[in-house]
């Protein structure tokens, strides 16, 4: 299978895993399903919701296979838990139900289950998607990349489901603050700043007594720096408590991987090295060691481009380098050439990935999906 942006999805392509869209409404909606050929109608489907792309079958890539990272009736019910009980705190002003808070904590239970007896922990951003509230999928994103790299690291179940409450619950303190600042397209005045900045406090504030200490200080400092730099305290290094550490480094990655009103989404790989660049003075380098095991610089089945100006498609990921990963070369003709460990085989250490290749329109591209898809439909 591979990965096609929606610009480039063409009738007669033929859909390689179903795409459920995660909506306000029931959290999860079958929108085409696996071995759906593509017409317009559809394709204007998938653009109407702002789905990025869609894995298309390919016979010259087959044996490329993309995992959910979890499943997706755990995903629909962790984003109805999490709706439940942010929405009460805005409808209540804050308060909030000690019963929510436990059938929160069951869900934590469940995502802690579902992550630990996974064969490998790769989260890919492009499953991730497909939500119409930021706030719900980013919350659920947040808790699975914490605790995937509390798993890395070898944290105990029990700080597992501390860490994975605090991922849950890390931006609740935003439900209080007005909408039209939380979404506004444009750069916040400093006012506006100062108001967002009060959502860990706020959110301490009314958790206070509904969930341990540890979870508390998580969310108090999940937007502190190493340096001092951030806020609420402006606390540094060892001050700042350890799940927070590690909360901010997903927060970072996940907010910057998607889209919102002031700012377009980033690639992963950008994002990666954005955050090896906070390295010391943001974030825990030896956190970082861990979260770079469980996330993906570049998607399997995407295209990327090649510092010898050839493109390629990406077949596995390496935990060890997430940077250089197994492709599989597009020749210039088209046709689909060898593959290229660039971990391991000593004949391309001087080739780098340069660029990810979502938005080609020529060479390699074109050819390949020419190539591959000659399905007769009907629009």
């Amino acid at each position: 299978m591979l990965f096609i942006t929606n610009k480039h999805l063409k009738p007669g392509m033929i859909l390689a895993r179903d795409i459920v869209l995660y909506d306000s409404s029931n959290f999860n909606t079958l929108l085409l399903t696996k071995g759906q050929v593509l017409n317009n109608a559809y394709i204007k489907r998938i653009n109407y919701h702002d789905i990025e792309g869609a894995y298309i079958e390919s016979e010259v890539f087959d044996d490329i296979n993309v995992e959910s990272y979890i499943d997706d009736k755990l995903k629909s019910e962790s984003l109805s838990q999490i709706k439940d009980v942010y929405y009460e705190f805005r409808m209540s002003s804050g308060k909030i139900n000690a019963s929510t808070i436990k059938q929160l904590s069951s869900i934590v239970d469940d995502l802690i289950t579902e992550l630990l007896y996974k064969d490998s922990l790769t989260y890919n951003v492009l499953d991730f998607k497909r939500y119409d509230s930021y706030t719900f999928q980013h919350c659920l994103n947040v808790a699975m990349l914490s605790l995937s790299t509390g798993i890395s690291i070898g944290l105990s179940e029990s700080r597992l489901h501390d860490l994975g409450m605090a991922g849950l619950l890390h931006d609740i303190g935003k439900m209080s603050i007005p909408i039209e600042i939380l979404n506004k397209p444009g750069k916040l005045t400093n006012e506006e700043f100062e108001i967002i900045k009060t959502h860990p406090v706020n959110a301490v504030r009314q958790l206070q007594n509904l969930v341990s200490n540890d979870i508390l200080r998580g969310i108090e400092s999940h937007h502190e720096k190493l340096d001092g730099t951030g806020y609420p305290y402006g606390r540094k290094a060892d001050n700042i408590h350890y799940y927070a550490k590690i909360l901010a480094v997903c927060d970072v990655y996940d907010a910057l991987t998607s889209d919102r009103p002031y700012r377009q989404t980033v690639f992963p790989n950008e994002v990666i090295e954005y955050i090896m660049g906070c390295a010391y003075t943001h974030f825990d380098y030896e956190i970082l060691k861990h979260f770079f095991k469980v996330i993906v610089a570049y998607p399997i089945g995407t295209f990327v481009k090649l510092s010898n100006g050839k493109l390629a498609v990406v077949v596995k990921n390496y935990s060890e380098n997430i940077m250089r990963p197994l492709i599989r070369i597009i020749n210039s003709d088209g046709t689909v050439g060898d593959d290229v460990d660039l971990l391991y085989d000593s004949e391309y250490m001087n080739i780098t990935i340069v660029d990810m290749g979502y938005d080609y329109e020529n060479s390699g591209l074109t050819g390949v999906l020419k190539s591959t898809y000659e399905v007769k439909v009907n629009n």
